[in-house]
């Protein structure tokens, strides 16, 4: 079989889990979009109602400033697809870092709320210029010994934002997938439930907002390696790298979303 027809073929299967192709780029870029919206597609895909885009990359942009500007650029049209369903000039948008910070593989979220540019308290005069941001690192019920969802809803009831980011490390299904894929939905997300934790969710039910949810696999189960067994999970010796990268471009992406351009004057 030649390279175009293996190359079809696996553009097929993907399709069938992703969605639709809607867009292929630079750099192997390929968005897929899918819109749940009944209780039959829900049960087919084995997901909850709402739309979902998954935005697939090569690895180039850990080592290509061009690469990672264009990634931003396609991670900002994303967004702007969530954010615009908000009727509001000046949303206050809050972001949640989940994972566990002191862990490299789980760090994504942390990582990107280092690098925000957090203006919810600041002066009106900065707000003219600037969006409403604001963000928080939970952390884990193993460490602080709360519930996630109990910190975030917290938070919300006190700062009342408009839209929630939720950002998380995932784990993949293939190992091509680790650090490479970005996967956003307005459904929500359930902290820890890639490695079998049942906590509770954050998603619009929950907190009373609107919610996206945007998550990078960094861990895989070795099942999905081709091991007899199950729930053991593994992480690439390069998952700094990827983890580390990854953070830059979604941070850039929501800072340009929220500031726009003249976040950049203030770096």
């Amino acid at each position: 079989m030649t390279d175009k027809r293996l190359q079809s073929k696996k553009d097929m299967r993907e399709n069938g889990v992703l969605g639709n192709l809607v867009f292929k780029g630079k750099y192997d870029t390929k968005r897929y979009f899918l819109d749940i919206n009944n209780d039959k597609l829900s049960k087919q895909y084995g997901k909850e109602k709402g739309k979902y885009i998954t935005l697939n990359t090569s690895h180039l942009f850990c080592t290509s400033e061009p690469a990672r500007k264009y990634l931003t650029k396609q991670l900002v049209d994303i967004f702007d697809f969530y954010v615009k369903k908000v009727e509001k000039e000046k949303p206050t948008i809050m972001v949640v870092g989940l994972g566990n910070a002191f862990l490299v593989a789980d760090s994504l979220g942390a990582l990107v709320v280092k690098d925000l540019l957090a203006t919810h308290n600041l002066p009106k005069e900065f707000l003219d210029e600037l969006g409403d941001l604001c963000a928080i690192i939970p952390g884990v019920s193993g460490i602080n010994g709360f519930a996630t969802a109990d910190i975030v809803l917290g938070v919300v009831k006190t700062i009342k934002p408009d839209i929630v980011i939720v950002l998380d490390a995932l784990t993949a299904k293939e190992p091509a997938r680790i650090g490479c894929s970005f996967q956003f939905s307005n459904t929500g997300i359930s902290p820890g439930a890639g490695i079998g934790n049942k906590n509770k969710s954050i998603n619009a039910q929950t907190l009373g907002t609107q919610v996206i949810a945007l998550g990078v696999p960094m861990m895989i189960n070795v099942f999905n390696l081709g091991a007899e067994y199950d729930n053991f999970i593994v992480t690439p010796k390069e998952v700094d790298i990827y983890t580390k990268n990854c953070a830059k471009v979604i941070a850039r992406a929501i800072n340009e979303v929220v500031h726009t351009k003249k976040y950049k004057d203030y770096l």
